[in-house]
């Protein structure tokens, strides 16, 4: 039991680490909210140090000279930078911060030497900066990092190992680094898990901005059809296949009339409300795309052509039996279709050809119905991104 609840604690509290420093400022918007969000954090992480440090120099009789007063006047600046955070000045506190804490640290060396440690407190430096700027930012970002390396060395190589108001005994000055050490140590462990979180973060934002993409690449945004590309890519797979495949190509018929009369909003409701039956009748295997303007294409894997025309005649009725709604009227809409097959001639365009003829055909005999083609010996090789535009009066 006691095993389990350390487990938790151990999974939850890095979690609630990361979403503090990740929670954004109600007053400002994006990258700038988010570093607000981390200002806040280390302010409170400053406010607890700095005040900590002080109730440890009372309650050690350690005596610090000016560091105490030092530390009551940081602790009211750190307070205003807080008030300043709230009014959305995150660029400003950021600056302000980042001086204070050094000009901090280079006096606290000064006063005690760099055998306290304070100077350590300059390696975090490094880090911070990549959370309380933004990209935008990001001149701050070296100016301060180059700032903060340079003072780190120059308190480390040039300072006194023992100031005026070092602490008097070696147990004393022990206890001052050790907990200057743990606390640095601390925020450098902290950073570096915020830093990991960072970069998974991106990682995975990168892959869905990847994924929206190649969805918009390959997706009609009317209809949520596949469009011509992922359709092409799926003629290509079942051509290099053995199996049957069927192509049906439909066409919506007297379109350009309903355009005309109603507008393109009441064409574009037809279109994706004929898209959404469509493809809520498709199986697993079957393709279904716009294939432009008002076509849409079927590929149809294992499907000789009877069933391919068995499927389309349901698919006929499936649009013609119910006028789909625009507004306050309705409207009936037809759909005629070609279909063909690969039995005799499986290279794929031709296959889309014949579909093409065979959807030319029904047309041609009055509209609202199933034509097929099989191949021919004089089927003509016409490239796959060239659809037939002879639609008889559509």
């Amino acid at each position: 039991m006691k095993l389990g609840a350390i487990t938790t604690v151990g999974r939850r509290l890095p979690d609630a680490v990361m979403r503090a420093f990740e929670r954004r400022d109600g007053r400002l918007q994006g990258d700038a909210g988010r570093a607000a969000g981390a200002m806040r954090v280390f302010l409170a992480i400053a406010l607890a140090s700095t005040v900590g440090y002080l109730v440890m120099l009372v309650a050690t009789g350690i005596p610090g000279g000016p560091i105490p007063i030092l530390n009551v006047v940081v602790t009211v600046l750190f307070v205003a930078m807080w008030v300043a955070l709230s009014r959305g000045h995150q660029l400003g506190v950021a600056i302000v911060f980042l001086s204070l804490s050094i000009g901090a640290v280079v006096y606290m060396t000064a006063l005690t030497g760099w055998r306290a440690g304070h100077q350590l407190y300059l390696i975090t430096a490094a880090q911070i900066v990549f959370i309380v700027f933004t990209d935008r930012q990001r001149a701050w970002r070296w100016t301060f990092v180059v700032i903060g390396a340079v003072t780190f060395l120059a308190c480390q190589l040039l300072a006194p190992p023992l100031g005026p108001f070092a602490p008097p005994t070696d147990g004393d000055l022990g206890t001052i680094f050790t907990v200057n050490a743990v606390i640095t140590a601390t925020l450098m462990f902290v950073l570096s898990g915020v830093a990991h979180h960072r970069a998974i973060l991106a990682q995975d934002q990168a892959g869905q901005h990847a994924a929206r993409a190649e969805y918009l690449a390959n997706t009609d945004p009317l209809t949520g059809l596949a469009n011509r590309r992922p359709i092409a890519a799926r003629l290509d797979e079942l051509a290099g296949g053995d199996a049957t495949y069927a192509v049906a190509v439909a066409d919506l018929d007297r379109f350009k009339q309903l355009n005309d009369q109603h507008g393109h909003i009441c064409g574009d409701r037809v279109l994706s409300t004929i898209g959404e039956r469509l493809r809520d009748q498709l199986r697993v295997t079957d393709a279904l795309g716009r294939w432009g303007g008002e076509e849409f294409i079927f590929v149809l894997a294992d499907t000789g052509l009877d069933d391919a025309r068995t499927m389309m005649e349901r698919m006929r009725h499936l649009v013609g039996d119910e006028p789909i709604p625009c507004g306050d009227h309705v409207h009936p809409v037809t759909m005629s279709i070609g279909v063909s097959d690969s039995a005799g001639d499986d290279v794929a365009h031709r296959v889309v050809k014949r579909a093409d003829d065979a959807l030319y055909d029904a047309k041609q005999a009055g509209r609202d119905r199933v034509m097929t083609r099989t191949a021919r010996a004089t089927d003509q090789d016409v490239a796959l991104d060239e659809p037939r535009s002879r639609r008889g009066g559509e």
